[in-house]
This record gives C-alpha cells, sequence and structure tokens, in this order.
C-alpha cells in the first residue's frame, strides 16, 4: 500500500461536529459523516457513513451558532458507543483523511477510549498540509478557503457548510485535486509523502 500509486488506493474522508474545541476539557461528538474515493480517486458520494450523535450534554450555544445542531436534534440519536463501531466498519483498511486530522481524530481516538472500544485508524492523511505541498502560495488554508479557490460545487440537498457530511464530501474533492496535482510532479504514492518536508501523513503504523 505505501507504495502503490495513489489512483490504486481507497480513501475514506470524514469530517466531525463537536460541543467545543477539546475533548479532554469535556467536549463532545455530535455529528461524524465520511465518504469514499475509491481507485481512480473517484469521489463517490453513493458511498456515505453520516449520523448524528447524543453527546449526553448541553451544545453551547457557541457550538451551535457554527454548526446549526442544538440539543432537541440529537436527543433521540444514538450514543457514540453506538456509532463508532459503524463508522470504524465503514472505514475498513482504507487510508483515512481529514482536514486539520488531528483535531477529528483527537475526538474519536478520546472517544474510542471512554467506551473501552479499540482505536482502529491507523493510515491518516490531514488534507491542509496536502493543500499545502501541492498547492504552495495560498493566503488561507481553512476549508471555506479551499471550498472557494477550487470553486467547489458538490450538490448536497439537506446539507450545508460546518455539518459534517457536506465538509467530507468537499475534503475528499480536495484530496482528489491534490493528489492528481502532486502525481502530476511524479509524488504519486504514499512514501514519496512521507518523504515531503512537510508531510501530510498524520499517523501511519
Amino acid at each position: 500500500m505505501f507504495d502503490s500509486r495513489f489512483e490504486e488506493l481507497t480513501f475514506t474522508v470524514f469530517d466531525t461536529e463537536t460541543t467545543g474545541m477539546s475533548p479532554d476539557k469535556g467536549a463532545r461528538l455530535v455529528e461524524i459523516a465520511a465518504v469514499k474515493v475509491k481507485p481512480g480517486l473517484i469521489l463517490d458520494l453513493s458511498d456515505t457513513f453520516d449520523t448524528l450523535i447524543n453527546p449526553k450534554i448541553n451544545i453551547p450555544y457557541q457550538a451551535f451558532a457554527i454548526h446549526g445542531i442544538n440539543s432537541t436534534m440529537v436527543a433521540d440519536k444514538p450514543e457514540i458507543a453506538d456509532v463508532l463501531p459503524g463508522f470504524y466498519e465503514f472505514a475498513g483498511d482504507s487510508i483515512v483523511a481529514a482536514h486539520n486530522a488531528r483535531f477529528d481524530c483527537s475526538f474519536v481516538k478520546h472517544h474510542s477510549a471512554m467506551c473501552s472500544l479499540d482505536y482502529p485508524l491507523r493510515k491518516i492523511l490531514d488534507t491542509v498540509k496536502l493543500a499545502k505541498n501541492a498547492h504552495k502560495g495560498l493566503q488561507s488554508y481553512s476549508l471555506g478557503n479551499l471550498i472557494n479557490h477550487f470553486e467547489m460545487k458538490i450538490p448536497l440537498p439537506d446539507t450545508y457548510r460546518h455539518r459534517a457530511l457536506y465538509d467530507a464530501a468537499h475534503t475528499a474533492l480536495l484530496l482528489t485535486i491534490c493528489l492528481k496535482k502532486l502525481s502530476s510532479e511524479n509524488i504519486c504514492t504514499l512514501r514519496h509523502l512521507s518523504k515531503l518536508k512537510k508531510s501530510p501523513i498524520y499517523h501511519w503504523n
């Protein structure tokens, strides 16, 4: 896998929404969504994982103001212990990617420990660093700026910016844009990525 060309691989690109910034300070997941990028660097919106999560705590207004998820919306939704096994099954042995992967993975890992679940994510890319390597010199590498810069327009009914499925799908499209650009520069395997000065490989084990 480490020496396979990008177009031969399968990626699971995910995003989370939370009640706050730090799981170590009590913040909890309220939504997780993921989409697949399949061999050929094909974004497959027919193959997704998407669920709200009951965090068992109140969702602060500051968090609601960002993602629009309130406590009423999650009152009858599954708890994280019932969600993570399905997410891990969806990801399987694919390469996982997220925008600012450290943030999203910190929540998933923390919640796995809370629920006494194994944390199986061993192959992770950070699309922030990926974009910085593929498209140097942009003023901002926030997902919102990159969506605008590349004029991404993915038809996703009933979702919007800062909801997990919307952000996961656009991060997945960003992943394909960056990997195609890097491939054109003969950076076409994960081993090549690992040797970059600012490697986008967040975790590999």
